[in-house]
């Protein structure tokens, strides 16, 4: 069977005397837990938006982390908000910061070794990162099968450990201080925020 070459040939008389379009990088998608059993998450991205796609009904929760670590909840953001979503595209969008807003309550707490060995941990082999000073802001989209309400996330990031050696590991341990010994089945996704990938 042909595929038909006429649209494709309208673009290309269409966009003459223009730059070309711009070409996307794939977007790089870090995928944590049960992965499969959710779809494909994280499909498109941007410093306020993430886009997600879900194969079956699952329970969400999304997070922008910082580039200092600082953690952003974006959805749930009320505790009658109901967190299961269907199967589909999802799009969220960071609320603008307001004027005269209190702080954010979840501040990272990123240690160099000499923190650690001062409070008495054990510091970090040499050769890990320590500090991702240059590190960009990233999504964190958590999928489950246990609803966790906005309360809920606050209490469960509050009582957490948060002494990470970069944001990469803060990453990695979120999901699992969310939905871990809670959900049968989880499944994270996490990419960098930077501009608009697909």
């Amino acid at each position: 069977m042909r595929k038909p070459t006429a649209p494709a040939l309208l673009l290309v008389a269409a966009c003459g005397g223009h730059p070309a379009p711009r070409s996307w990088a794939p977007l790089a998608v870090t995928r944590l837990g049960a992965a499969d059993a959710y779809g494909p998450g994280i499909v498109s991205v941007s410093p306020s938006e993430v886009r997600f796609e879900l194969a079956q009904p699952a329970h969400v929760i999304v997070l922008r982390i910082e580039q200092d670590g600082t953690i952003d909840r974006i959805f749930p953001q009320r505790d009658d908000e109901p967190t299961q979503q269907q199967v589909g595209w999802h799009y969220m969008e960071a609320p603008e910061p307001e004027v005269g807003a209190p702080p954010r309550i979840l501040e990272p707490v990123l240690r160099s070794p000499d923190d650690l060995v001062r409070a008495g941990r054990r510091a970090p082999p040499p050769a890990s990162p320590i500090v991702d000073s240059m590190a960009p802001t990233y999504w964190l989209v958590v999928a489950s099968d246990v609803p966790t309400s906005a309360s809920q996330v606050q209490s469960l990031l509050r009582s957490a450990r948060r002494e990470y050696r970069s944001v990469k590991v803060e990453l990695e341990a979120l999901p699992r201080t969310l939905v871990v010994g809670r959900a049968t089945t989880w499944a994270a996704y996490y990419a960098r925020a930077e501009a608009e990938q697909r």
